[in-house]
């Protein structure tokens, strides 16, 4: 089994990411579940610009739409909107209405233009810590997303799973290890650390228990595992059949909490 805890859906700025080329994607690659959230609900455009598409809680109720009709194959990852928006009543209850399909909350910091050390986060981090839902968010060596920030949080907010998206794009990934390794509560996910002997050592150093398979699917198209196919193989030679289902699935079942699960 492979569990893809980053992917996406959503129709902003260069990306039109449908229903139907997620699916397929996942069926020609063998993915066999996945974490979903909506890129209509980023704040900022790659040019810095504000984006309005659609307000916080009406892309995550498209979230929850569409992993209704996909219940075996996706649950969802509540997309924030920090900057714009908070987390009010209305959305907590969608949060809450759908416990079986929420999983934890997705922060873009690059597409909010906010580090998550800025206080405009406290109302989710704190909701996450109360209600047990882990944090996936995207890390890079810009201004905004940099791991240190993330390291930070999670030491202030020690009840709460973050997932360090990326280990810090466009790094050679050192500093966001040693974050890892060091915060019982900080995890990383791959999403384009597609080198199979660069996951190998981040997965010695971190421990296996710390790392969670992502791919950003289907942000390139119906064939983005193609990029992912090598270091999946060389993982499967490289780690013991144990290790490999803990990294492709089990540790995200953990962390999301989806043990009862179908996933």
């Amino acid at each position: 089994m492979i569990i893809d805890s980053h992917l996406h859906f959503g129709n902003v700025v260069r990306f039109n990411l449908t229903e139907e080329m997620l699916l397929s994607s996942m069926k020609k690659y063998s993915i066999n579940f996945g974490l979903v959230s909506n890129i209509e609900a980023i704040e900022y455009d790659f040019d810095r610009k504000p984006v309005f598409i659609i307000n916080q809680y009406g892309a995550n109720l498209k979230t929850v739409q569409l992993c209704k009709k996909h219940p075996d194959t996706l649950k969802g990852l509540f997309w924030i909107k920090p900057v714009t928006e908070t987390l009010d009543e209305k959305s907590k209850e969608l949060i809450l209405e759908n416990k079986d399909i929420f999983v934890g909350f997705k922060a873009h910091p690059y597409h909010s233009q906010l580090k998550v050390t800025d206080s405009r986060y406290i109302p989710y981090f704190e909701f996450a810590s109360i209600h047990n839902l882990p944090f996936a968010v995207h890390t890079c060596i810009d201004s905004w997303s940099d791991c240190r920030f993330l390291h930070e949080v999670a030491l202030q907010y020690p009840q709460v799973k973050f997932i360090a998206v990326h280990m810090d794009l466009r790094s050679d990934y050192k500093k966001a290890v040693e974050y890892i390794k060091n915060t019982p509560n900080l995890y990383g996910d791959t999403t384009w650390v597609n080198d199979g002997k660069t996951v190998e050592w981040i997965l010695q150093e971190c421990g296996m228990n710390k790392i969670i398979f992502g791919s950003d699917a289907p942000i390139d198209g119906v064939d983005t595992y193609a990029s992912y196919r090598e270091m999946i193989e060389y993982l499967k030679k490289s780690l013991t059949p144990a290790q490999w289902n803990m990294v492709f699935a089990n540790n995200a079942k953990n962390i999301f909490r989806m043990l009862q699960n179908k996933a």
